[in-house]
């Protein structure tokens, strides 16, 4: 191999190190959000919106570099949910 595949290679490690520990910090957060007095706080209510609980968790994963797909996927709710509430977390 050559050096600039080499360096190539260790930019990519680092880049992906990177999003380990953004998503490690972001699974912090939301662990934290969904607790409170030793109860699961629920994140979405019956007809599937979110909660105060919900949309606070979701600001936390978008302030942790989570992707709008990101989102969408943790959270169980469509794209274009995740996409709206990232532009209102984009607004604040």
């Amino acid at each position: 191999m050559d050096q600039f595949r080499i360096a190539a290679i260790k930019n990519d490690l680092n880049v992906l190190k990177d999003a380990i520990a953004r998503l490690e910090s972001n699974l912090d957060a939301l662990s934290q959000l969904a607790i409170e007095d030793g109860k699961e706080i629920p994140l979405k209510r019956h007809d599937g919106r979110l909660t105060d609980a919900g949309i606070a968790a979701v600001n936390a994963a978008f302030d942790a570099g989570a992707s709008v797909t990101d989102v969408a996927r943790q959270f169980g709710i469509t794209a274009s949910a995740s996409s709206n509430r990232r532009q209102i977390w984009k607004s604040r």
